[in-house]
């Protein structure tokens, strides 16, 4: 699929998001880089979605999101998980 898209700057850059997003969810290794360096829309949608289940992300994204929403949207996130723990 890769080299379909390959002359595609957004289709490339979504792919990769979305693996990230993917690699996040599955507990697999990420970079710290890659989630703060990330787009608004991947962003945004690892704090509205289920899918991102990683403390570490959150907390990340809670502190260096691109912006105020982001952050707040995960700082809300993380107290209502502190809230049921």
């Amino acid at each position: 699929m890769t080299e379909v898209i390959a002359d595609r700057d957004f289709l490339t850059l979504r792919l990769r998001e979305w693996t990230l997003l993917r690699t996040i969810a599955l507990g697999e290794p990420w970079a710290a880089e890659d989630l703060t360096s990330a787009s608004d829309w991947f962003q945004r949608m690892a704090t509205t979605t289920q899918v991102v289940a990683s403390p570490e992300a959150l907390r990340l994204l809670a502190e260096h999101g691109r912006t105020r929403r982001v952050r707040n949207a995960v700082s809300r996130q993380l107290q209502h998980r502190d809230q049921l723990n």
